[in-house]
This record gives C-alpha cells, sequence and structure tokens, in this order.
C-alpha cells in the first residue's frame, strides 16, 4: 500500500476495510471471530476491541504460520472458518453457502474459488480426475512447463478441525517467497477438498494496493447504488453519485448529480439532495432539501430547505422547517423550528428560537480571542440586515434588532435594539473633494 497506516485499516465504503470481513463472518459463525494481527500495529488491535479476539503473529511468515498463531485454547475440533482479512466484498450469503455446503459433506475442507478476468497474482487451484481439488500452487510457484488453471484461489476456506491443525505442523516454507503458505495444507489433511464456485468474481477482489483498493470500492459503490434504487430512491447519475455502504435514504428520495454521502449519514423519504451536495455523518428528516452545500455531523428536522454554497458544521441541529439561503453557515447552534437565516449569515455557538428572522449578512460574534461564548435568540426574533451580535448576548422573544446594528447588550423581550451610529449628511463634500484634487 506504500502508506504509514495499516492495509486492513485502508477505508472502503467508509468504513475499514477489515470491519467489512469481522460483520460478514460474524453473522455466519458462532462466538466472536479470531484476528491474526501483528504486534507492530496495535490500532488495528484497537479497532477490533469488542469485536474479535486478536491473537498476534510474532513475525510475518505467512498465511500457515498466522494460523498456527492460534492458542490452543481457541482452537475448535468443529468447522474452522478461516477468511483473509484484505478480500472485503464477500457476502454475508455466499459465506452461508460455503458454511452449509461443508456441513452437508464429509470432507476435510472446503474452499471458494473463482474464475477471474485477470488471475495475476493468485493462487491456482489444481483438481484431480473427480473435480476434487488436489492442491493449490501460488503463482510464483508454477513450473514452466505448466499450463496454468484459470480456477483460482480466494482464501476462504472451512476446515474440519481435527484436520486442520495437526496438519498446521507439516507444512514448509520450501516455496519461492520462503514462507509457511496455508494453502500447502490443502495436500497434508488427509481427506478429500472441495470448491465452491463464487459466480461474482468482485467477491474475491484481494487487496494488495491502491488499484485494487479503488476496484473494490467501485464494485462495493455499485451494490449500494443498486440497493439504493431497488428500495426505491432515484439517482438521476449514478456514475457522479457517491454513497458510504453505511448510509441510508428513504423511499421516494432523489439524489442529484454529484452528491456524496458518507458515513453514518441517513436521509428521510420524499428528499432531494444535491446536485453537488456533500454530507458526512448527516442525520436528515423526511422531505428535506438541500443544494450544493457541505453539512457534517449535523441534525436536520423534517421540511428544512438548504441552499447552495450553505456550510453546516459540527453539533448543529436545524428544526423542523427551518430554511437556509446561500452561502451562510452554521455552527455548533440549535435552531428553532420554521426560522429562516439569510444568505450570507454567520450563526455560530448560538441558541435560536423558532420562527426567527435571521437578516442577510448577520453575525453571532461566538470568540473574543481567549474564550468562545454563546449568543441566546428567543422565539418570534426579527433580526436586520448586516448585524451583529456580540456573545454573550440574549435576545428576548419578539424582539427587533435594527439593520446595521452592533449589538452587544441583552436585548428585552419585545423591544427595539439600534446600535448603530446617527447618520449625518454632509452638504457639498463631494464636489470639495474633487476641487481639492484639481
Amino acid at each position: 500500500m506504500r502508506s504509514a497506516v495499516p492495509k486492513v485499516l485502508h477505508p472502503l465504503g467508509g468504513r475499514p476495510l477489515i470491519l467489512h470481513v469481522v460483520d460478514s463472518v460474524s453473522t455466519v459463525a458462532d462466538g466472536r471471530p479470531i484476528a491474526v494481527i501483528s504486534p507492530g500495529q496495535p490500532e488495528v488491535r484497537a479497532l477490533l476491541d469488542g469485536a474479535a479476539d486478536c491473537v498476534e503473529q510474532r513475525q510475518p511468515l505467512g498465511t500457515g504460520d498466522a494460523l498456527r498463531s492460534v492458542p490452543e485454547a481457541l482452537r475448535t475440533k468443529g468447522p474452522t472458518l478461516v477468511v483473509s482479512a484484505d478480500v472485503p466484498l464477500l457476502r454475508t450469503e455466499t459465506l452461508q453457502r460455503l458454511t452449509s455446503t461443508h456441513a452437508a459433506s464429509e470432507v476435510a475442507c472446503t474452499l471458494l474459488s473463482v474464475v477471474p478476468d485477470d488471475p495475476t497474482g493468485l493462487g491456482r487451484i489444481v483438481r484431480d480426475d473427480r473435480g476434487q481439488v488436489e492442491r493449490i500452487v501460488e503463482e510464483g510457484d508454477l513450473p514452466p512447463e505448466m499450463v496454468a488453471p484459470v480456477e483460482c484461489n480466494v482464501g476462504v476456506y472451512v476446515f474440519d478441525g481435527d484436520a486442520l491443525w495437526p496438519a498446521l505442523d507439516r507444512i514448509t516454507p520450501d516455496n519461492a517467497q520462503r514462507e509457511y503458505y496455508l494453502t500447502e495444507i490443502i495436500e497434508l489433511l488427509g481427506g478429500p477438498v472441495q470448491a465452491l464456485v463464487v459466480t461474482d468474481p468482485t467477491e474475491a477482489l484481494g487487496i494488495n494496493d491502491r488499484r485494487q483498493l479503488a476496484t473494490a470500492e467501485a464494485a462495493l459503490r455499485q451494490r449500494v447504488l443498486d440497493v439504493l434504487m431497488l428500495s426505491g430512491v432515484t439517482l438521476e447519475d449514478p456514475a457522479t453519485t457517491f454513497v458510504d455502504s453505511t448510509v441510508q435514504v428513504g423511499q421516494d428520495s432523489v439524489l442529484r448529480p454529484m452528491t456524496t454521502l458518507r458515513g453514518s449519514t441517513t436521509v428521510g423519504s420524499a428528499s432531494v439532495v444535491g446536485p453537488g451536495a456533500e454530507l458526512e455523518n448527516v442525520r436528515a428528516g423526511d422531505h428535506v432539501t438541500i443544494g450544493a452545500s457541505h453539512l457534517e455531523d449535523c441534525v436536520l428536522g423534517d421540511d428544512v430547505r438548504i441552499g447552495s454554497f450553505n456550510r453546516v458544521r459540527p453539533n448543529t441541529v436545524l428544526g423542523s422547517g427551518v430554511q437556509l439561503g446561500t452561502h451562510a453557515e452554521v455552527k455548533n447552534s440549535t435552531v428553532g423550528a420554521g426560522t429562516r437565516i439569510g444568505h450570507f449569515s454567520c450563526v455560530l455557538d448560538s441558541d435560536v428560537g423558532k420562527d426567527v428572522n435571521v437578516g442577510a449578512g448577520t453575525v453571532t460574534c461566538n470568540f473574543d480571542g481567549e474564550a468562545k461564548h454563546r449568543t441566546t435568540i428567543g422565539d418570534g426574533v426579527f433580526i436586520g440586515s448586516n448585524s451583529t451580535l456580540v456573545a454573550p448576548v440574549r435576545i428576548g422573544e419578539r424582539a427587533y434588532i435594527g439593520a446595521g446594528s452592533v449589538i452587544d447588550m441583552d436585548v428585552p423581550p419585545g423591544a427595539l435594539a439600534v446600535g448603530r451610529a446617527k447618520q449625518r449628511n454632509i452638504e457639498g463634500w463631494v464636489a470639495r473633494r474633487r476641487s481639492v484634487r484639481t
């Protein structure tokens, strides 16, 4: 991966790729899975805390040695499912089919195989005259005179535990990589081995570099978009729509071109998002409209209307029916139902009531150079355009703020506050100025 980040922590569909594998395995296996990890990657252990039992492989001596790292106390005698952590697109249904096929057969191992368009880098499956798997040959160990089989190993197995663990002690590093291959165990199990062919080659995609990561991302994205469209969501241009696998969108909603939904974002029914919208960890209600704006870590009630080029920052809650014009910003604030925030306004660290009019160009000044303070605005307040509210300050219910005012004192309910210098007209000033220039 050419990265300081461990391979299995690289994001895929908005989540570290290893979590895709852990989730798939957890749905078909009894108890928590066992993850064999490197001692030099504590961040992997931290990520898997509570999701898997971690076992350390002291040295990177190969996949067979990784499995040998599992201590005696964790070695089951029954069926043992082994999955590579860098094969993240396996469907739960495929693993269920694999485990049920193994349970119905008297074999030492059932593995997944695939016939890919490009077999480069994959181990090849060699079958005997009866169609059973005879051995797996890694690409680097293929004899020059051998016609390479087209069927390839996916790296996913169900072993009979009684046959697996003794055979592990018999594998050797007698190969091109001088590693202990798990694939070598196929010839050492002492029983028949069968292969179950994966019908969708994308499930067998392994991640070893960023090109393969991008290929997997595209495949997963297409799956996610297909699920959305089949569930009743309209995508005007799927080719330019990016949705993480963790996102949920309600029926009859429309995602317009160049829209990106990330993280734990949920969008309710009959909503329209985009074009050009970017949402990350947003919880939006029903009948919401969002233009080309950026939203993160915020909550939107029903019927919220957000125009273009707005920014809604973390810890913001917009009540039902709130409207944002254009080029506005809201951060760490609660905004009551029915409030309208005009264009070029900036509402920071504020508690805004219901049915408030925030005129264009209004700013709540939250920072005094040392600490941040909150602004409180009551229900039904009218704030004239180009007003500046200097926190900490409270504006009482149904108060009026004159346009262009600087407000640095509390305003009682129902009062009119005007905080601007008295206008002064100087007659003849322009002519005198021009005469001085000439």
